[in-house]
C-alpha cells in the first residue's frame, strides 16, 4: 500500500492544490469576516477621534485657566488664548470647530460637533473638572 502511494506521488498523480469549491468557500468566509470587521473598525476609529478631541478640549480648558490665572482676566473665547498657552487654530480631528465658554467664577466648557459615524451632528461637551463621555444619537 505504501509503495503504491509513493509511486503515485513520484509520478505526479493524485490531487494537487485546491478545488474550485474549496476556494469559493474560503472566499465566502473571508467576505463574511470582512463584512463584520470593517464597520466595527470604523466605529472604533470614529470613537477614538472623538476621545482624542476630548483630550484636546481638556488642553484648551487648562490653557484658558492658566492664562486667566497669569493675567487675572477670564478668557472669553478660544481665539483669545495666547499662542504661549495653546496652539492657535487647533481643530477637532472628528470634524467641526471647538468653542470655549465660561471662565472667571464659572467652569470653562468646550463644545464641538463631530461629523463622523454615530457622533455626526451630536454636540460633544467637556466641562472643566468633569469626566468626558461621548454622546451619540443611539
Amino acid at each position: 500500500m505504501l509503495r503504491k502511494m509513493r509511486s503515485r506521488m513520484d509520478r505526479g498523480e493524485g490531487q494537487k492544490g485546491f478545488t474550485l469549491v474549496e476556494l469559493v468557500i474560503v472566499m465566502a468566509v473571508l467576505v463574511v469576516l470582512a463584512a463584520i470587521a470593517i464597520p466595527r473598525y470604523n466605529g472604533i476609529l470614529n470613537e477614538s477621534k472623538v476621545k482624542s478631541d476630548a483630550v484636546t478640549a481638556a488642553g484648551i480648558i487648562s490653557a484658558a485657566r492658566i492664562q486667566e490665572t497669569s493675567t487675572g482676566n477670564p478668557v472669553g473665547a478660544l481665539v483669545d488664548i495666547r499662542a504661549d498657552y495653546f496652539e492657535p487654530g487647533k481643530t477637532p480631528t472628528s470634524g467641526g470647530d471647538f468653542a470655549l465658554e465660561g471662565g472667571g467664577n464659572t467652569a470653562y466648557v468646550v463644545k464641538w460637533t463631530p461629523t463622523v459615524g454615530v457622533y455626526d451632528t451630536h454636540e460633544q461637551t467637556l466641562t472643566e473638572g468633569s469626566v468626558f463621555t461621548p454622546s451619540t444619537g443611539v
